[in-house]
């Protein structure tokens, strides 16, 4: 297949290098690295983060969360490098091997899903827990009392909404490799699973934090005893309002991706000035 016009074209040198599974992988790594660098910069700030988001790690471990961060995320990039290595060594750039041995960095994201689901005990454990308790509570829009780490809650929905490119993606990669005659190391197929399936993948943190914001306002105005600092729940309602935004811009995201002037009703001009 070297040199076949219908191939080469549809991969650029970056997409030979870091195929759309290594670029997913590559940021979550990252994510988990830029948390220790926060925890760490706080730590030294006499901040303590886990009080904020009432996380107790339930272990005799001496060592500063930042640094067991850092140990998480040391054992989820060692294996990220030698996958990649392995996967340079074997296509050598060339496009029909870069799209025959997508098996490789899909091994990986499989490899840190399960890394997170697994409860292995020398890799934070308690952490890992907590996170997919957290992710649990949140992905069907709810939140903590304050009391109960309601920060954390909000927090690691924030995070969700920073990382709903990587989700769609993610989504976009595991489509193309399990659907025939298709390599989720090709040029990324947004349109896998059908038009709009990609969207409402990108939509669900924002729906998370809207929700959220939602049940905030609600818990003040059902609250008798609310302190004259809370107000009446007007900001919480603003961040609704600041989440539910971003709709609009999904949904025309999508149909300029699958323009049918016979199904919008609207000149391609027009949806793009909109």
């Amino acid at each position: 297949m070297d040199g076949d016009p219908t191939v080469e074209p549809e991969l650029d040198t970056f997409s030979l290098i870091l195929p759309l599974p290594y670029r997913i992988a590559l940021i979550l790594v990252l994510g988990v690295w830029a948390w220790g660098v926060n925890l760490h910069y706080l730590y030294l700030l006499k901040i303590d983060v886990p009080s904020l988001i009432k996380y107790s790690s339930r272990t005799s471990s001496p060592l500063p969360h930042h640094q067991r961060t850092y140990a998480l995320a040391t054992t989820i990039t060692a294996p990220l490098v030698i996958s990649l290595l392995f996967f340079w060594a074997l296509t050598r750039g060339r496009p029909s091997a870069v799209l025959a041995w997508d098996i490789i960095p899909q091994s990986y994201l499989f490899l840190l899903i399960l890394f997170f689901l697994v409860p292995y005990k020398r890799l934070s454990p308690n952490g890992r827990f907590r996170f997919l308790t957290t992710l649990k509570r949140i992905s069907i829009g709810g939140i903590a009392e304050t009391q109960d780490g309601k920060f954390g809650d909000i927090l690691l929905a924030d995070v969700l909404t920073s990382y709903a490119k990587v989700l769609g993606d993610l989504f976009v990669s595991l489509c193309m490799f399990l659907s025939s005659g298709k390599s989720s190391t090709d040029k990324p197929d947004r349109g896998c699973g059908g038009q709009y399936i990609v969207p409402i993948v990108i939509s669900i943190p924002s729906m998370i934090r809207l929700r959220q914001c939602l049940i905030e306002y609600m818990r003040v105005r059902n609250n008798p005893q609310k302190s004259a600092g809370q107000g009446w729940g007007g900001q919480h309602l603003a961040n609704a309002l600041k989440y539910s935004s971003a709709f609009p811009v999904i949904i025309l995201s999508a149909l300029q991706r699958g323009y049918d002037p016979n199904k919008i009703g609207l000149s391609e001009k027009g949806l793009y000035r909109l």
